[in-house]
């Protein structure tokens, strides 16, 4: 609201425009449950691209909580504990109090790729109606929705690797490998 103040009174001060801009992220990040809820709303009002922003939303937030079993890891290997998956799971509060995990510094996380997916996405959108008013076959929704979804599905398999789970290593590897094959076959497509 400060920002909108600031604007309409003509003070531009960049130190008042960064503040307000980190409060409104900061109002964005709080009460996630409720968005998400939210955008499972969106998602059945939307169909498609609202059903992508909802699978965006659970992919990053499984990449998030992933990270955490993998830092939760770290800190009983730390403290030479037990350090099984469930032991991990468990042991996400006590990582947080240790102050092993930030809170915000993950809440910023997850926030700043919901937005950089949406932003990608309309782009995409906006890419594919120009490619078809063109008289061209629309392709980059579909190769930015594929590249995000496997990113995170790589960087979900590396958190459980990191959390010392032996199957995220073969799982990564295959899947690493298929994305190969595949962006080789894009590459194919654009040359003919």
């Amino acid at each position: 609201m400060r920002l909108f103040f600031i604007l309409e009174a003509g003070e531009l001060d960049y130190k008042d425009l960064l503040e307000a801009i980190a409060k409104a992220g900061q109002s964005l990040a709080d009460t996630w449950l409720f968005k998400t809820i939210l955008a499972v709303i969106v998602a059945l009002v939307t169909s498609v691209h609202g059903s992508a922003l909802l699978a965006f939303t659970v992919l990053i937030f499984v990449d998030l909580v992933t990270r955490w079993i993998a830092i939760s890891y770290k800190h009983l290997q730390d403290c030479s504990k037990s350090s099984d998956l469930l032991s991990c799971i468990v042991n996400i509060p006590a990582a947080f109090d240790a102050g092993w995990i930030n809170s915000d510094a993950m809440k910023h996380r997850f926030a700043g790729k919901l937005i950089l997916y949406l932003v990608l996405t309309i782009m995409a959108v906006d890419a594919d109606f120009l490619l078809v008013a063109a008289g061209e076959t629309p392709l980059l929704l579909k190769v930015a929705w594929v590249y995000l979804a496997a990113t995170e599905a790589i960087s979900v398999l590396e958190n459980l690797r990191d959390a010392g789970v032996e199957q995220a290593s073969g799982l990564l590897d295959f899947l690493r490998s298929r994305l190969s094959v595949l962006l080789d076959r894009l590459k194919q497509s654009e040359v003919y």
